[in-house]
Order: C-alpha cells, then sequence, then structure tokens
C-alpha cells in the first residue's frame, strides 16, 4: 500500500507525504509548519473490524470499544506519547480556547497557546483543518455547516497570532459531493459560484475563500478526497453510517 501511495504522491505532485510509526500510517503536509506537527491519520493500522477496519477511533459507532481503546493507543503512541484535547462535536461554530489534555465541551474547533499535547477531531468526510501560528494552533471540524457558518475563519480570529498558515486535510470534495440545488445556491452566493459546479458543493475552496477573508496568508490543500479514496479514508456518503471515524490532529512543539 505504501510504495503505491507513494508513488501517486509524486506522480501528482502533492503537497503531503505518508508517514507511519509501527502500524499506523498517516499523511502529512509537506513541507511541514515550523514549530508544530501536523497529523492527518488514515484508516490503516488499527485492529477495529470490518466496516470499520482498521484504525476507527469512534466510540459513537457500534465498533468494539476495546478496539477502539487500541486505536487511540496506537495513535498516541505515534503522536510521540502525546495526550489530546477533544470536544463532542455538533456540526457549529463554536470555539474553545483550551490549556491541556481532555474533553473540551460541545464545540467544533479548538485552539491553544500550550505545548506537550495535541488537539484533534474526528472526520469521515466533513474537513479537517489545522491552523498553526507562531504562537498558538488550532484544529477544526467543519461540515457544510461549520462552513457556511464560517467556523474555520472563527478559529483563526480566536488565535493571538498574525502569522496563521491552515492546512486543509482529506475530505469529501467536489468530485464526490452532491447537495441539494438550495445548498448548492446559498454557498454560491456567499464565497462565490467557482465553489460550486451544478450541484456539486467544494467545501474546501469555500474555506479557503473565508480564511483569505480574514487575512491567512498561507492556505496548504492537500488535496485528498475521503470519497475517492476508501483505500485510506472513512467515508460517510460513500460507506454509509457504519463506517469509523479518522482522527486529525496538530501539536505546537516545544
Amino acid at each position: 500500500m505504501r510504495n503505491r501511495v507513494e508513488s501517486e504522491r509524486r506522480e501528482s505532485g502533492a503537497n503531503w507525504t505518508l508517514g507511519s510509526a509501527g502500524e499506523v500510517a498517516y499523511v502529512a503536509p509537506e513541507p511541514g509548519p515550523e514549530g508544530a506537527r501536523v497529523w492527518f491519520f488514515t484508516r490503516k493500522g488499527g485492529v477495529s473490524e470490518s466496516p470499520f477496519d482498521s484504525l476507527n477511533i469512534s466510540t459513537k459507532v457500534p465498533d468494539d470499544p476495546d478496539a477502539v481503546a487500541e486505536n487511540r493507543a496506537r495513535i498516541r503512541d505515534a503522536m510521540y506519547g502525546r495526550e489530546s484535547a477533544w470536544v463532542r462535536q455538533v456540526a457549529g461554530d463554536k470555539v474553545v480556547r483550551v490549556s491541556g489534555a481532555g474533553l473540551a465541551g460541545e464545540a467544533d474547533a479548538l485552539v491553544t497557546d500550550g505545548e506537550g499535547f495535541s488537539l484533534v477531531v474526528a472526520i469521515a468526510d466533513c474537513v479537517p483543518v489545522a491552523l498553526v501560528g507562531d504562537k498558538e494552533v488550532g484544529m477544526v471540524h467543519s461540515g457544510w455547516r461549520g462552513t457556511i457558518a464560517e467556523i474555520s475563519a472563527k478559529a483563526a480570529q480566536e488565535m493571538d497570532d498574525t502569522n496563521i498558515r491552515a492546512y486543509i486535510g482529506p475530505c469529501i470534495r467536489q468530485c464526490c459531493y452532491e447537495v441539494s440545488e438550495e445548498l448548492a445556491d446559498r454557498f454560491a452566493e456567499r464565497f462565490g459560484p467557482e465553489v460550486v459546479e451544478d450541484r456539486y458543493l467544494s467545501l474546501p475552496d469555500a474555506i479557503r475563500r473565508n480564511l483569505e477573508e480574514v487575512g491567512v496568508g498561507e492556505v496548504h490543500d492537500l488535496g485528498l478526497c475521503t470519497g475517492c479514496r476508501p483505500d485510506l479514508f472513512f467515508s460517510h456518503r460513500k460507506q454509509g453510517p457504519r463506517t469509523g471515524r479518522n482522527l486529525a490532529a496538530v501539536a505546537r512543539l516545544p
């Protein structure tokens, strides 16, 4: 798997690389940001059985809890033993500031100036956006509701930084994301007609425009589609509700 993915990456000129730690595989920006690490974990390297095979991290799906616990432990090891701060995701626009690991309530984005732990979100088509500044980092979970509510821009504005770089991770993309005519019109009106083709919506393009509107100067899109790559990622739209969740993470470096 690794050789094929790396060959595809080189041929496409993609700005990401495939990494691994033990059995766990992840994609990361290439080049990576200074002062931080970003991980977009794949579905590879865990112990969950089908249809959650194999690195499912969610207890909200009917996977074996022991398997989920082992998967999370493997990811923690892949992040050099870092514990994580996470939120109960509600597809809204709330941003929380955290100072340490653990559950931080209901929200869909986290920011911190802390070190020694990671900020994480769970995804299976929604867009993970890692934000890296000189002093702080943020992690965003942005589905269509969060995108039209401008959660990525709100998270960037919450950060005490002027030099923010954004990294858009694996998510459902325009090639695979057909929406209602009403929703397509709402996005075209807010973010411009270029984010919609017929009724196929590009959440990454809408997020990019929104981030640029609030002054984020660098927006790097890894370009990976969860719908097109069931070998690497879970996709609620393509695989149905009985699928797992991938983890996206960012952490400041000492």
